[in-house]
């Protein structure tokens, strides 16, 4: 009978009285060998059981030739056997009372439906006994706040595992391996670190509902491939804001925008990680595209205040390091930091008065004792100045480095006696030559960098997490009712109805199926004319010539659909062609783009940017998750590239900016309630005019599963 109080939390599952390692052994080239000897390295507190039945001890400690054999139920085993024999290992954990396995072994999901099968047949086995399971495919724990080495990373081969407040959920067991065994060469500790590869029983989530409760860990870093559940990885996020423990993210497959789409410009603009961005940005999830960088920003937040503002300042040995700092600084769209009058005051002693308010502030060119002299006062009165959020310090070659840098170090303590606690990020950048430095930072417990890359990064962080402004979905006031029953793709003139009637702006069209029936129903429209072509199966219209512009009436729309219908009898011979799609030509003075996807994860996501024939040319998208407010939709406009021609370029006049974010809104609430059936939705183009004028969709399509 199965016994519901014996599944274990991770709280418990870091702190077992026991661990069975299945597969131990001494022989170093092994999983299971590695695994063993660092658990018993770093004194694991509890009670070792290795499961080898081959061997009367190992390491001293007696072995057990089944879990079945050992005195009491292990609370936690680990296993490290070929993939064949997991299941029985499952099998007996269950029947024994463990309450929780890491499975290393990797091939399961991660190798083929068969696989797959093997892996649901674990976690089922796992389930109905109560027991949780993390992995399979995973290199396991290293949890240094409990003591716990449980992986067999070579990285683990040191004298004491480093502690820190960071902790990591990677879904790369040697990714996590690597960012440790990095990180520990500049002293900076962790105080757990997951690797839980497939996913199998337990989610990244259960992790990181784990870490914010967690009083252990200030701040989170994961790397992701993969979600099993987005709406609860928003709620995690949203969680950890609250508690203020900032949640860091790399994640992989960040998709081709030019890829060629099968139904819409939308499909080539939304993939799932601009879905996840969109995600992070909106619950104050700050995404980075380098494991190195979320490491060090980690660092830094767990060891300097967060900053009121991304203002740096330069702090320098070098006037080129410091004008290359600033050129990177530009590049990378970071504000400079201006001095105020304190700072200039206080580096009158300094240096010449006309370099007290010059940034990068060159510590070589003060007036007497250069770097090494002036680190400390240079560093007390950045780190003081209310124009500087944070400093950048990339120090180079010379005879004093450690000096300098012992000075720089100095200076923040005596600031944070004050209150002063910005990040300051040294940058160690000479090789050899920096190493005392670099040890003497370390005893010091002061964190420092490689690169001015790396430090530029970091600075881009911090802005991203001052930038982010965390919001939720509107949730009513929808200004239409969608249809149901609604299947397929939806030609021009039905999206076009449909769009209508959420009161977004769209040209008059008729569809019809012959060059005399276009001529009539062009006899009851004003001029001038369009001509298309509605086939399923031509996505580009133009490009195949089923487009006829600035038709002056009936005689001229007739002859259009003539000549379309016998030039594509010829270019597309195996196209259905269901009619043509006569309609009232509109201008604008710039073309926009409106479109909206549902994404698997987080649902329906609403797109805005330039369009036309440019819009996977440009790529100036910005999107949101469905619904927005108007006013949420003026500020996706705000950030695009062509916002300086919306707002009126060079003279030009200002474009109906409100009208278009009103179409926005609308179409984003019609993908919200067209429900889990939605798919895809295309604007494009979205003819935009001056100020009080309007604007007007032009060409439509929507896609709907099934």
């Amino acid at each position: 009978m199965t016994d519901m109080n014996r599944p274990a939390g991770i709280g418990g599952i870091l702190a077992p009285g026991s661990v069975a390692v299945i597969g131990a052994s001494e022989d170093l080239t092994k999983f299971g060998g590695r695994l063993y000897t660092l658990l018993v390295q770093h004194k694991f507190p509890g009670v070792i059981y290795p499961i080898n039945p081959k061997r009367e001890s190992l390491l001293g400690i007696q072995c057990y030739a089944a879990i079945g054999d050992t005195p009491t139920a292990p609370d936690l085993a680990v296993m490290a056997v070929p993939r064949d024999h997991v299941k029985a290992a499952v099998q007996e954990c269950a029947a024994a009372g463990t309450r929780a396995a890491v499975i290393i072994t990797a091939k399961f999901s991660d190798s083929g439906e068969e696989g797959a099968a093997l892996e649901r047949e674990i976690v089922e086995i796992a389930r109905a006994a109560g027991m949780r399971l993390i992995g399979p495919n995973c290199l396991g724990i290293i949890s240094p706040a409990n003591k716990l080495a449980l992986c067999s990373s070579p990285a683990l081969f040191v004298d004491k595992l480093p502690e820190g407040r960071i902790g990591i959920v990677s879904q790369s067991g040697a990714l996590m391996a690597t960012i440790f065994d990095r990180a520990q060469t500049r002293g900076v500790g962790f105080s757990h670190c997951f690797s839980i590869g497939n996913q199998a029983d337990m989610e990244l989530c259960d992790f990181l509902e784990f870490l914010i409760d967690d009083p252990a860990t200030g701040v989170i870093c994961t790397y992701v491939e993969g979600l099993k559940d987005g709406p609860r990885f928003l709620e995690m996020a949203a969680r950890a804001r609250a508690a203020g423990k900032p949640i860091l993210a790399v994640k992989a497959g960040r998709t081709d925008f030019g890829a060629a789409a099968a139904f819409s410009h939308t499909a080539s603009l939304a993939g799932s990680y601009d879905a996840f961005a969109t995600a992070c940005r909106e619950t104050g999830v700050v995404l980075l595209d380098d494991a190195d960088a979320m490491i060090m920003l980690a660092a830094s937040l767990t060891t300097f205040a967060t900053p009121a503002r991304s203002d740096v300042a330069i702090l320098t040995t070098s006037g080129g390091g410091g004008a290359i700092t600033a050129d990177r600084l530009a590049d990378a769209g970071l504000p400079m930091a201006a001095f105020d009058d304190g700072t200039a005051a206080a580096m009158e002693e300094l240096f010449d008065s006309h370099l007290t308010r010059v940034n990068p502030m060159d510590m070589g060119a003060a007036k007497f004792g250069g770097s090494t002299a002036n680190s400390n006062k240079c560093t007390q009165a950045l780190m003081k100045d209310s124009g500087t959020g944070l400093v950048i310090a990339p120090i180079t070659t010379s005879p004093d480095v450690a000096k300098i840098c012992m000075g720089i170090c100095d200076g923040m303590e005596i600031a944070a006696e004050g209150g002063a606690r910005k990040p300051c990020l040294i940058v160690v950048q000479p090789g050899q030559a920096g190493d005392k430095a670099r040890a003497d930072l370390r005893a010091r417990g002061m964190i420092y960098l490689e690169s001015i890359d790396e430090a530029i990064r970091v600075a881009e962080g911090y802005r991203t997490m001052l930038a982010s402004s965390p919001r939720n979905p509107a949730s009513s006031g929808s200004p239409g009712k969608a249809p149901e029953g609604l299947s397929g793709a939806l030609d021009e003139a039905a999206a076009k109805t449909l769009l209508a009637a959420y009161g977004v702006p769209v040209n008059r069209g008729e569809v019809v199926a012959e060059a005399g029936e276009g001529a009539l129903t062009a006899g009851m429209m004003d001029g001038p004319l369009v001509v298309k072509v509605v086939s399923p199966d031509i996505v580009h219209k133009s490009d195949a010539g089923g487009v006829a512009l600035n038709l002056a009436g009936p005689e001229e729309v007739s002859e259009a659909i003539a000549s379309m219908q016998a030039r594509l009898a010829k270019s597309h011979p195996d196209a259905k062609i269901d009619g043509f799609l006569v309609q009232e030509m509109v201008s604008g003075a710039f073309e926009m783009f409106i479109g909206a996807t549902n994404d698997p994860q987080f649902g329906p996501m609403v797109m805005v940017g330039a369009g036309g024939v440019v819009i996977e040319l440009l790529k100036d998208v910005a999107m949101a998750r469905a619904p927005v407010t108007p006013a949420e939709a003026t500020a996706m406009l705000t950030g695009l590239k062509v916002a300086p021609l919306l707002a009126g370029y060079r003279g030009a006049p200002a474009l109906d900016v409100a009208a278009l974010a009103d179409a926005v809104s609308r179409v984003s609430w019609l993908a919200a309630d067209l429900g889990e059936g939605f798919a895809e939705l295309d604007v494009n183009p979205v003819l935009v005019r001056v100020a009080g004028q309007g604007c007007t969709g032009v060409d439509a399509r929507i896609l709907m599963e099934g």
